[in-house]
């Protein structure tokens, strides 16, 4: 008896240990399962997050592609270069050497002139920043005129107004102080630091690019006749654009510490309302002498829903507004001008001129009509636009065709066919 029960006993203490390894077996199957779980869990979450970042490069990279592809800049499909009479190009402020925002509207405009050439180039002023030539040597006309304006298209004449940067706005305290501040005449600029618009318009600048027309202190008419015998139109007439240096005009530069400069605004400013008078006079010649059509060119804005014309008094608009009357009594059709880092066209129903701007040469202002009230901008702002671009202008019988081009569209943006002036207007 004693030795079955110790048998037993030995018995159950084998089935204990059998059942103890079985619990032990199951427990390291579980655990290596769980383990196996755990590194099944881990890859699929670094599959995951490889897949999510793949994902977001791509995103990304799309999206920098779109933003810097590069769009081959078309003609408008209604162009037709046998029945065309003149195309020219405008674009302002953009002197920027050769920056990459200067470059896309470049870019652009070289594109359009291998189908749409011009037959010249009109520059709304601020030629060159931040403030302008510091002599007919300055390097800034080989690195934001010569350079970037490069392509065969565009080897054609220049005609240029200044701005107020080309006066020397914007110049800091360190080119104040080291450069000569009230210079009475070029002589004593030499061999220094002498910032003035006069180099603009000097022969040695012109030698250095045959292209290069500036105006300075007064109003020049150049006259170009439409309808040549080598155009199908035949309309014949004469275009008289007339280009005008609107800063002595602004009077709020008076105070500026840069007035002062070589034959800078307060030289200019003093002889202001003889370059009126002879705006008058020049627009009352065209007029009678039969032009078909007359524009005015400045820098400065009559019309604009730009940061110039939209700030508290006084802006610059309010300082133009005497241009106003006196481009509907000469029937001008157009007022083209820079200043405003934008393109926008304005035709109000009760003024038949068109208010032009083309100031997007280079730096524009993004998001600057965004607060622009829709019933405001509904009467009479045909085209607004904060990209860089420019306009191209084509005459073609009757009437005459602004297309505006920006940057990202490969046609242009906006076109608006602007018919004779009226002989009744």
């Amino acid at each position: 008896m004693g030795s079955q029960a110790l048998r037993t006993d030995f018995e159950l203490e084998e089935e204990d240990r059998f059942f103890i390894s079985g619990v032990e077996k199951v427990g390291r199957s579980r655990n290596t399962y769980e383990h196996q779980l755990r590194k099944r869990k881990v890859l699929v979450g670094v599959l995951i997050a490889v897949c999510s970042l793949g994902l977001v490069a791509l995103i990304i990279g799309l999206g920098w592609g779109l933003s810097h592809r590069k769009l081959d800049y078309v003609c408008p499909r209604t162009y037709d270069p046998g029945n065309t009479d003149l195309v020219f190009y405008v674009i302002g402020d953009w002197g920027r050497a050769g920056s990459e925002d200067q470059q896309k509207a470049a870019r652009l405009m070289s594109d359009v002139s291998q189908c749409m050439p011009p037959k010249f180039v009109i520059s709304t002023g601020d030629n060159f920043y931040p403030s302008g030539l510091s002599s007919p040597a300055d390097p800034q006309f080989q690195q934001s005129f010569t350079s970037v304006y490069s392509a065969p298209g565009l080897q054609v004449p220049w005609y240029a107004v200044m701005g107020n940067h080309d006066y020397g706005d914007s110049a800091d305290d360190a080119t104040l102080t080291s450069c000569l501040s009230a210079p009475t005449s070029e002589k004593q600029c030499e061999g220094k630091c002498c910032i003035s618009p006069f180099w603009q318009t000097v022969p040695e600048l012109a030698a250095r690019d045959g292209r290069w027309n500036a105006t300075l202190g007064n109003v020049v008419t150049r006259t170009f006749l439409l309808g040549a015998a080598s155009s199908a139109s035949g309309s014949g007439g004469t275009l008289d654009i007339l280009f005008v240096d609107t800063v002595p005009m602004i009077y709020q530069y008076e105070s500026r510490r840069w007035a002062s400069f070589l034959y800078g605004f307060k030289n200019q400013s003093a002889h202001v309302e003889d370059i009126k008078a002879s705006l008058v006079r020049q627009l009352n010649t065209s007029l009678a002498g039969g032009s078909k059509w007359r524009l005015v060119v400045g820098h400065h804005p009559v019309r604009s829903y730009g940061s110039h014309c939209s700030q508290p008094d006084p802006n610059d608009c309010m300082d133009m507004a005497f241009l106003r009357p006196w481009l509907r009594e000469y029937r001008v059709a157009a007022y083209l001008n820079g200043h405003e880092h934008d393109q926008q066209l304005i035709k109000s129903d009760t003024d038949p001129v068109y208010y032009v701007t083309s100031g997007a040469g280079s730096e524009t202002r993004a998001g600057e009509f965004d607060n622009l009230d829709s019933d405001e901008r509904s009467k009479d702002a045909l085209f607004l636009s904060d990209k860089q671009g420019f306009l191209a202008v084509v005459f073609s019988g009757a009437s005459m065709k602004l297309h505006f081009y920006t940057t990202g569209q490969s046609g242009p943006t906006y076109t608006r066919v602007v018919p004779a002036p009226s002989s009744s207007t």
